[in-house]
């Protein structure tokens, strides 16, 4: 299940927007989509929205919205409709009829908080019937990033659960999770539920009726072939990102929890002498960042994710440029058969976008938020999504554009000039400003 389209019909700077999440030319649900835009132009409003579709909590500032879904397994789309209140479906067959946008609004407010309504092809907007089949669009896995900005949690030495907390996860695995600082302890959980479920599966496994002739280190070898270790599978991930700064994560030396509660050890090393790192000792952007891809990781790991849904706000927040190029490829990566939404201030997130993923939010003339894709191919130089697609009308500083007024003027001027020591004093400065700020290639 993806989505395909996103109607918002009056709430705050949007009137009557209208988002296509399709591509251009298969008309099939986006992979994976990136907002862009300046401050206020709802970027965070619209994976709000989104999340809230997905959460059972009523949250009061969220706009009347229509969201058109599509789902390969039902061979057709649904029109999800919902409020801060209630939530109902309808078949897409409703965008035939007249004005059904504020008929079915009527419907909705009729409805209690979470019943699900379709409204068939055979059915009039009077006459619409609950279908079991809409069970079948409820997410499998739904996650919310919001950004960090400068936040952190401060711990003494690792996030702080137990085994006891860790077990309840078996009762239920909920669907729908928020990814940030205040939740590092819910990742912690989940590494522990996956380490506990391992033991699990493996005494399952020794029990099977064909392994019983098997010796305990064949039995063994054929687990660890199919049922991969989660803390393993996590230091490959993490020394991705720590391997830059020396660093390594030790998955061999964790602890297993054992008693009710027993908390899970697992630490940051370096590589050259072993010496353990406390989490706290961690940069801001790379300790935000690997307990975010960790929890991210966690949540997929093992489990048959149908479809699911991610959503990220800022994801290059207090992180050095350079860990930005992959980015958006560790996010794929780590996640399956799942929808990215992106919301970002910074070119080269957005450079790992085609331009028909990438959105552009701008105010129109009378103030309202309209959207437009990008231009910018894929992987293109940041600097031409900074002044094609985010308009920034000058890359310089003030200071730079000084400098470069100067240049141009100082090229008029050496060919003016007939004093030999004059225009020898003028070309002098104007190789050294066209070095200095690198103006050789920007003047034909």
């Amino acid at each position: 299940m993806k989505i395909c389209k996103i109607i918002i019909k009056d709430f705050h700077q949007f009137k009557d927007f209208e988002l296509d999440l399709t591509h251009p030319e298969t008309g099939e649900p986006l992979e994976k989509v990136c907002f862009i835009g300046s401050n206020g132009t709802g970027k965070t409003k619209l994976l709000n929205t989104i999340d809230h579709f997905f959460s059972a909590q009523t949250v009061n500032d969220v706009p009347l919205t229509y969201l058109k879904l599509q789902d390969e397994t039902l061979s057709r789309s649904i029109w999800a409709v919902f409020t801060q209140e209630n939530k109902a479906f309808f078949d897409e067959n409703i965008e035939d009829y007249k004005g059904w946008e504020e008929e079915i609004y009527t419907i909705i407010r009729k409805t209690y908080l979470e019943f699900q309504y379709v409204l068939t092809s055979n059915s009039s907007l009077d006459d619409y019937v609950i279908e079991d089949a809409i069970n079948q669009l409820n997410p499998t896995l739904a996650i919310f990033c919001p950004a960090e900005l400068e936040k952190t949690v401060e711990f003494l030495d690792v996030p702080q659960t137990n085994l006891n907390d860790s077990l309840k996860l078996f009762e239920q695995f909920p669907s729908n999770h928020i990814v940030s600082n205040e939740t590092i302890t819910d990742f912690w959980k989940t590494l522990i539920y996956h380490l506990k479920k391992r033991d699990n599966d493996f005494l399952e496994f020794q029990n099977l009726e064909e392994n019983q002739n098997r010796t305990v280190r064949e039995v063994k070898e054929m687990f660890d072939q199919q049922h991969p270790k989660i803390l393993d599978s996590l230091a490959k991930l993490w020394d991705e990102i720590l391997g830059k700064a020396g660093l390594e994560f030790d998955a061999a030396g964790a602890s297993n929890p054992i008693q009710l509660t027993d908390n899970l050890k697992a630490y940051i090393k370096l590589k050259s002498t072993g010496e353990r790192i406390n989490y706290n000792d961690l940069s801001t952007g790379i300790r935000n960042f690997i307990f975010k891809v960790g929890h991210i990781y966690s949540l997929y790991f093992n489990r048959p994710i149908e479809r699911g849904f991610l959503l990220v706000d800022e994801p290059e927040n207090s992180l050095f440029p350079d860990f930005l190029y992959d980015l958006v490829d560790i996010y794929r990566r780590i996640t399956h058969n799942t929808q990215i939404f992106m919301a970002t201030h910074n070119p080269i997130i957005a450079a790992q976008f085609e331009p028909y993923e990438r959105f552009v939010l701008e105010f129109d003339e009378q103030g309202y938020v309209r959207a437009r894709r990008g231009t910018v191919p894929v992987g293109d130089d940041p600097n031409d999504i900074l002044s094609k697609d985010f308009g920034v009308r000058s890359l310089l500083g003030k200071e730079g554009v000084k400098k470069w007024e100067r240049y141009i003027e100082l090229r008029t001027l050496i060919k003016l000039t007939e004093n030999k020591e004059e225009k020898s004093r003028m070309l002098d400065e104007f190789m050294r400003i066209g070095n200095e700020y690198n103006f050789a290639n920007a003047v034909s």
